[in-house]
């Protein structure tokens, strides 16, 4: 899995204290090989939660947490991403949570 380090859930960054524009949502991703799950909030502590308990439901896999804006587009609206504040990797039912972005780890 490269070079993680995990931070205990204690050392995870409070995502309850993290101030969020009232226009930038929280939006999580779950990677498991052929299965996925994704999902958008406004808060980026929901999002974790979500994010986690999918991850929990498969054996490997990867999870992150990123803020996000809608962004009129030519199709009618895309998400423009931005900081990542939460990666979670599971392996062997085992979960690590890095604070930021470690998702190509």
């Amino acid at each position: 899995m490269g070079d993680l380090i995990p931070v205990p859930e204690s050392g995870m960054p409070d995502l309850m204290e993290i101030e969020q524009d009232d226009d930038v949502l929280a939006s999580w991703k779950v990677d498991a090989g052929k299965s996925s799950s994704a999902g958008v909030t406004g808060s980026a502590a929901v999002a974790a939660a979500d994010m986690l308990a999918a991850l929990a439901t498969f054996p490997d896999g990867r999870g992150r947490v990123r803020f996000a804006r809608i962004m009129p587009s030519m199709s009618g609206a895309e998400y423009l991403y931005g900081a990542t504040v939460l990666t979670a990797h599971r392996r062997d039912g085992a979960t690590t949570t890095v604070s930021g972005d470690a998702w190509d780890l």
